[in-house]
């Protein structure tokens, strides 16, 4: 793995990482080395496992958050309009 130091565009120091397979990645140099490290363990480590296992972690937490529940209003008594039927007889006939 080589890595460069140099100064991007914006004035702020930034480190080039090549990996032995050719991949590059550009790393600000305000981030620590040892928590570079700990993400690329981490990172590693996740692409190890299977990708069925990172889904399941995403369903198990997205079962777990708690959703609002729907907030009951008061019951008001029905309109007249609702007394009667939409078609056929009317409830009360009036002669």
């Amino acid at each position: 793995m080589k890595t460069k130091r140099f100064t991007a565009a914006n004035g702020r120091e930034a480190i080039k990482v090549v990996t032995d397979s050719g991949v590059t990645g550009y790393i600000d140099a305000s981030i620590p080395p040892e928590a570079i490290a700990i993400w690329y363990r981490r990172l590693s480590a996740d692409l190890r496992r299977p990708i069925a296992h990172s889904r399941r972690l995403l369903r198990q937490n997205r079962r777990r958050t708690t959703r609002p529940m729907r907030k009951h209003t008061r019951r008001r008594r029905p309109g007249p309009r609702l007394w009667l039927p939409r078609r056929g007889r009317p409830i009360i006939v009036l002669r």
